[in-house]
């Protein structure tokens, strides 16, 4: 019994009269990238601690990372001992999941003595903020129709005659200093007067991107962030001045710019884009009246991404085409999403049919109106008027 008791009221007693560990710790994050796509490049963090104190017996730390992310490679707890003056760093991966913006921290420390009699839970404030933006998939070709967003030629119509190496647009009088090679002889004989070709090359169009984000496209909200990023991206590229509208609660505008700077603005509002139904319909049929549509220029082209599952969103696209613009609707696939949606009850199978052939009907009134429509699948666009393009 002696031999028992004696060492634990030895235990006992040193724990008595032994101080509480006063805690001094430097703690820097250093991450090898603070923007990423969704699912894309891992990022590496390293975590690096200093004890500018005492000696720590125990010390159990965690770097906290947000819900969205996972840890990939290594680990962000560790448990360990640390000497005064000692450093040490650790190292781990996270990848992920959900575009948006986070934040890396704070850093958990709980401390103890060698016999836990003296414990204590602290957060350190070391914050590093992370950007995940929205996939992006390259596209090798749109219906753009150069012809109409250009101005006039001139005032000798021609639609048969095929330009050189880049887009041609018409025909003109002929003008001093024009090339030899440019002259349409075929035109000048027609008309009896000297006729030259003009091209469109270097000649940006104006074209507007319109996201519909409404709360009836939460489900496929995602994909359609995709498809907004990837055409735009593609609109930018080939030197076209590309205006934005986001479509939800309220209406989004950015104007009409050329150049990779115009994209990030684009790309910046799509991290924070939420699913947003208008509060009261009748306020957001005015704004769409009173504001979208008489701030798009006559004849311009406009790439509409929407599942359509709004009426308001139809008698938009009629208004559109009455005012002769020409349109090209994007469509996210919500069946495919369906197919793999358990429906717990037969009402709710019931109400997915019903949305579905409403949404039939509303892709043929819009085929009426003579509208482009171009599906888009969730694995990718898979159509003849809308391809990838192969890259390194």
């Amino acid at each position: 019994m002696a031999g028992l008791v004696i060492p634990i009221l030895i235990i006992f007693f040193f724990s008595t009269i032994s101080k509480e560990i006063s805690l001094n710790l430097n703690i820097s994050r250093k991450v090898s990238r603070d923007r990423t796509e969704i699912k894309g490049e891992m990022i590496f963090v390293e975590l690096t601690i200093r004890n500018e104190g005492v000696r720590i017996p125990t010390l159990e730390i965690v770097d906290l990372i947000p819900d969205e992310c996972t840890v990939n490679e290594g680990s962000n707890h560790w448990l360990l001992e640390l000497d005064q003056g000692e450093e040490v760093t650790f190292s781990y991966a996270i990848q992920c999941h959900k575009r948006g913006r986070y934040d890396l921290g704070p850093v958990v420390v709980r401390y103890s003595d060698v016999f836990y009699f003296h414990s204590e839970v602290s957060e350190y404030p070391v914050y590093t903020p992370i950007t995940v933006v929205p996939s992006l998939i390259k596209l090798k070709n749109l219906p753009i129709n150069r012809q109409r967003l250009l101005p006039e030629a001139g005032t000798i119509p021609s639609q048969i005659y095929k330009g050189r190496d880049f887009d041609f647009q018409g025909v003109r009088d002929y003008q001093a200093g024009d090339e030899v090679r440019v002259i349409n002889w075929r035109v000048t004989a027609k008309f009896n007067k000297l006729a030259s070709n003009e091209y469109s090359f270097d000649q940006p169009a104006r074209i507007f991107v319109i996201f519909d984000h409404t709360a009836s496209t939460i489900r496929l909200l995602e994909e359609g962030v995709m498809a907004t990023l990837s055409t735009s991206e593609y609109l930018i590229s080939q030197r076209n001045k590309v205006g934005f509208y986001a479509i939800g609660e309220f209406i989004h505008e950015i104007p009409a710019a050329p150049g990779k700077r115009q994209l990030l603005k684009i790309n910046e509002y799509l991290i924070d884009c939420e699913g947003s139904s208008p509060h009261f319909e009748d306020t957001f049929r005015l704004r769409v009246n009173q504001r979208l549509i008489p701030s798009l220029p006559p004849f311009s082209q406009i790439f509409l991404i929407s599942p359509l599952y709004d009426r308001i969103i139809v008698d938009f696209l009629k208004k559109l085409v009455k005012r002769g613009h020409s349109v090209s609707l994007i469509l996210p696939r919500l069946d495919v999403n369906m197919k793999k949606r358990h429906f717990p009850s037969i009402s709710s199978q019931i109400a997915n049919s019903l949305t579905s052939l409403e949404r039939i009907l509303l892709l043929e009134k819009a085929s009426q109106l003579g509208i482009i429509q171009i599906p888009w699948f969730p694995q990718g666009p898979k159509s003849a008027k809308i391809q990838l393009r192969r890259t390194r």
